[in-house]
C-alpha cells in the first residue's frame, strides 16, 4: 500500500509539472507545429498517461 501511495504521489508530481510547462508553452506549440508534430505529441502524451496508470494500478 505504501509503494502504491508513493507511485501515486510521483505521478501527480509529474502531471503537475507537465501541466505547468504546457500552460506556458501551448500557444507557441500550437502556432508553429506541423500536423505530424501534433501526431507525435499525441502519441507521446498517450504513452506517458499509459505509463503513469500502469505504475499506479499494477
Amino acid at each position: 500500500m505504501r509503494q502504491q501511495a508513493r507511485k501515486l504521489a510521483t505521478a501527480v508530481a509529474i502531471l503537475l509539472t507537465l501541466w505547468l510547462i504546457w500552460d506556458k508553452l501551448h500557444i507557441v506549440v500550437w502556432v508553429q507545429m506541423p500536423w505530424w508534430g501534433l501526431l507525435i505529441l499525441a502519441i507521446v502524451i498517450f504513452l506517458a498517461i499509459d505509463y503513469i496508470f500502469a505504475q499506479i494500478f499494477d
